[in-house]
């Protein structure tokens, strides 16, 4: 008989390692075989899966399509549903074991020394197995919480992956604000080129001007492949990291509009207090063991506390270039108005016949220069706000 229950216990573990099956990764969006989250409206995932990256969709694009993501998270929760299906089997053959016992004592084989030798083998091991069926369920339930461990790590992850994917689509953003004035570049340098092969034949230009000409065309060429390049990399980054994949052309929206209240509205000493307390490194550390020691306690206080101030180090730093961003981004705001008012007068120049095509194209150049800077220079400010509520919410990249 204690061979059986041994071997019963045997049957179960080895039951449940067999059904651990890991299932990686979820289709992407757009996939009708997709089901809707918990948690998440049919409005909020029709949205999600309508081949449009928006901004503001980043961090459910993350947590729902990243295949880094899905393939750590199907993991948690596979491993999860194994030690719940470990669980039901040991149930299953508690009761088993409770009713060999009771045939034991109800046939009488009890009564004699070796049958009941049987039976406080039955009855420990029942005893044993309970215990660990109840410290299964309690860790379990544990990690079911949304503040567990487990849970937290996947958070974490989701945040982590967020924080890059942002980066990512403002560099986009910023690369396509670019991409119009190199345009331009190529389109003034042709015409100079044009009119300089006009020029040489009036022998108002020589070969060295053409050739000059020329270079300038193949320079400007140059750039734009280079950015195209670059544009390319960064949407293919972007679909990867939410899940699309590379036979799909989902539409990146553009960043978010951030008024200057929003800014003037922040509050350093308060922020800094938040990220204090979301530091996902700070929580590590406070729920580090101590061993009970003086000497532990006072180098865990120390290491605590050494953290706190890198976050307000870090904080402070953040807030420095949020502020110096605002200020080139308000400036750049006033040379595009008055680039604005050149262009009005180069327009209306231009069409009573008073500048030149070239003149024109280059005063076209100034305008999509000052128009550019000053979508690179909000680029610049959305990113150092993304950064530092990313501080404010416990994700400081280094």
């Amino acid at each position: 008989m204690k061979k059986k229950a041994v071997l019963s216990f045997c049957m179960a573990a080895g039951l449940a390692v067999s059904f651990i099956i890991p299932v990686y990764g979820s289709a992407g969006p757009g996939q009708k075989e997709n089901p809707i989250p918990n948690g998440i409206t049919k409005e909020q995932w029709d949205k999600l899966n309508d081949q449009a990256i928006e901004f503001d969709e980043l961090s459910d694009l993350v947590r729902y399509f990243n295949p880094g993501i899905q393939n750590t998270t199907d993991t948690i929760y596979d491993s999860l549903d194994n030690q719940r299906y470990i669980q039901n089997e040991m149930k299953r053959y508690i009761m088993d074991l409770n009713d060999e016992a009771d045939e034991l004592k109800n046939s009488g084989a009890a009564d004699t020394a070796h049958g009941m030798e049987q039976y406080m083998i039955l009855n420990q091991t029942v005893k044993s197995m309970k215990t660990s069926v109840e410290k299964m369920g309690r860790s379990l339930d544990y990690m079911d919480r949304s503040n567990s461990s487990v849970q937290s790590n996947i958070t974490q992850a989701v945040k982590s992956n967020t924080y890059y994917a942002n980066q990512v689509m403002i560099s986009y953003n910023n690369a396509l604000a670019n991409r119009n004035t190199l345009i331009k570049a190529a389109e003034l340098s042709n015409a100079v080129l044009e009119n300089q092969k006009l020029s040489i034949k009036q022998g108002i230009s020589t070969e060295t001007d053409v050739l000059s000409a020329q270079k300038e065309v193949l320079s400007a060429q140059s750039s734009l492949l280079k950015l195209d390049q670059t544009i390319d990399s960064l949407r293919s980054s972007l679909c990867l990291m939410t899940g699309y994949s590379k036979d799909t052309s989902p539409v990146i929206g553009d960043l978010p509009t951030l008024s200057s209240d929003t800014i003037s509205a922040i509050s350093l000493e308060t922020d800094t207090a938040k990220a204090i307390g979301n530091n996902y490194n700070l929580i590590s550390q406070r729920h580090t063991a101590s061993n009970h020691s003086t000497a532990g306690m006072n180098n865990k206080k120390a290491i605590v506390s050494e953290g706190e101030q890198n976050v307000a180090i870090a904080m402070q730093s953040y807030y420095q270039v949020l502020m110096q961003e605002k200020n080139a981004y308000e400036a750049s705001c006033t040379s595009y108005e008055k680039a604005v008012l050149e262009k009005e007068k180069a327009d209306c120049s231009y069409q009573i016949g008073i500048l030149s095509r070239i003149d024109y194209l280059q005063a076209q150049l100034s305008y999509l220069k000052a128009e550019s800077a000053k979508q690179n220079a909000y680029g610049s400010l959305y990113q150092a706000y993304d950064t530092y509520q990313w501080a404010v919410n416990g994700v400081i990249m280094k």
